[in-house]
């Protein structure tokens, strides 16, 4: 029986081997204080990674990162929605200081691109769905609400 344990366990080792460690994280996704973090290799793995964890106010997330382990978008996962202030440390402060940021909204994804501009999408506190675009220098782009 002992045996039997063995061989199961290892082959569900075996069976996972996209399965990653919290330590192997680039240090903006450590910086976000994840708990149940699980990482998993994209289709192709050249492409980046996938991390699945909790952020402090209990949001579950997940966060895909390209082959560079550069965050390209951080989405809520099942209905939940998470506050700005989980993911402040990746925000440039030009982007915060606009006045048209939404700081008490909650956010359903939250998008990076390579040329610095941020695209969110979520719900402002009144519960109106909106979708905001900030380029790297703070400026507003768009934001459009469901009105």
């Amino acid at each position: 029986m002992r045996y039997a344990f063995r061989i199961v366990f290892v082959a569900a080792c075996l069976a996972s081997p996209a399965i990653g460690f919290a330590e192997d994280l680039p240090q903006p996704v450590i910086d976000l204080d994840l708990t149940d973090i699980e990482i998993r290799e994209k289709p192709h793995a050249e492409y980046g990674r996938r991390v699945s964890g909790t952020l402090p106010g209990g949001s579950v997330v997940e966060i895909d990162l390209n082959g560079d382990d550069v965050i390209e978008d951080i989405e809520a996962r099942g209905n939940d929605l998470f506050p700005p202030a989980d993911i402040r440390a990746l925000i440039p402060a030009e982007v915060m200081e606009n006045e048209s940021w939404p700081a008490d909204a909650r956010f359903e994804k939250i998008e990076f691109e390579s040329d610095g501009r941020i695209e969110i999408e979520g719900r402002l506190s009144d519960d109106r769905e909106f979708d905001a675009e900030f380029a790297a220098d703070g400026r507003l782009i768009e934001f459009d609400t469901d009105d």
